[in-house]
């Protein structure tokens, strides 16, 4: 069983969730709070469903202590899976005639997009003077740079809200800093 489990290493991800599942009894996975407290930082193993669509496996107190005992540091190795699942940073993008980007949206197919907020470090190599962060279902994060016209970010407000509004896991309709989605004391390396 202990193989297995080190063997599922490779297919662990980070997950934000809103923080009502987590408060709700049925949660047993380890979870850290997320500086914004409607969210919170879980993990999850990624396995393929018998029509191959992406299924979703909680992390278990077991399998986390059989990491801990192989000295597996398994929350750095889950971003570490998530920034090799991220080679294409984003999925869709506005551009601006000028090629500057209006937004960029994180839709790829495993439905981690809102867990790809987390690549801060990534990010803000592509928007040095700073952006926004938005997740208005679990399997989207949107990024908008903070230098939008008031034409532009109201655009952007729209199509979050209807995001949000058709969401099968939906999360938020705002728009939030970095930072409020990034776990304190987290290691990026």
């Amino acid at each position: 069983m202990s193989a297995t489990i080190i063997d599922a290493i490779d297919r662990l991800m980070p997950l934000i969730v809103h923080s009502t599942c987590i408060n709700s009894k049925l949660w047993d996975s380890p979870h850290q709070e997320l500086p914004l407290r409607d969210y919170s930082l879980s993990w999850v193993i990624v396995d393929r469903n018998s029509k191959g669509r992406v299924a979703y496996q909680d992390v278990t107190p077991e399998m986390v202590e059989v990491w801990e005992d192989e000295g597996i540091d398994w929350e750095q190795r889950a971003i570490i899976n998530l920034k090799v699942a991220s080679q294409e940073l984003w999925t869709h993008q506005k551009l601006r005639p000028d090629g500057s980007v209006v937004w960029a949206i994180m839709m790829h197919h495993d439905g981690f997009g809102s867990s790809r907020t987390l690549l801060s470090p990534y990010l803000d190599k592509y928007f040095p003077d700073g952006y926004y962060v938005a997740i208005p279902d679990r399997s989207i994060g949107i990024i908008i740079p903070r230098d939008l016209s008031i034409g532009e970010m109201q655009e952007t407000q729209e199509l979050l809200e209807s995001w949000y509004d058709t969401a099968t896991a939906p999360m938020s309709p705002h728009l939030f800093a970095p930072d409020d989605l990034i776990p304190e004391h987290y290691l990026w390396n």
